[in-house]
């Protein structure tokens, strides 16, 4: 190795520029695809309650709209089930609806904001719930068929 120093300063620095441009790259390969996506399904938040633009979508990928329109924060929660809507098991503890059958969920949506949850439904029936403690049980359900 006879270049000396200037040699392996520039292999250094290349080096280097080619690690920044391969992390810039890999960062822009993994950003959410679904941002630009048009939600095939809203579902209007306010103080208690949730209600969707349709109680019937088409099975498969669903791009889910969320818009709060209260001024607390709420999340939504997609539950899989054959129960009513205002039939999920309650922990008395928790204050909190059980999950079971969850297949997707979207916390911590401010008050004012809108976001958007990607789900691969499969047919059936499912109610949507914000799960925060005690917004269940005031009436933040709503029921959902996927054919």
């Amino acid at each position: 190795m006879a270049m000396g120093r200037g040699g392996s300063w520039k292999r250094w620095t290349v080096a280097a520029g080619l690690a920044v441009v391969a992390i810039v790259a890999s960062a822009c390969a993994a950003a959410p695809s679904d941002t630009s996506e048009i939600p095939s399904l809203y579902v209007d938040v306010s103080d208690f309650k949730l209600v969707t633009d349709h109680p019937t979508i088409a099975a498969g990928h669903v791009v889910v709209g969320i818009r709060n329109h209260a001024s607390m924060l709420h999340e939504l929660v997609v539950i899989k089930t054959d129960l009513a809507p205002d039939q999920l098991p309650v922990d008395g503890a928790t204050a909190k609806a059980k999950e079971d059958g969850k297949v997707g969920e979207l916390l911590n949506i401010a008050g004012g904001a809108s976001r958007k949850l990607v789900l691969e439904l499969a047919p059936g029936k499912y109610v949507l719930i914000c799960n925060i403690a005690g917004h269940y049980q005031l009436g933040m359900r709503v029921g959902l068929e996927v054919q």
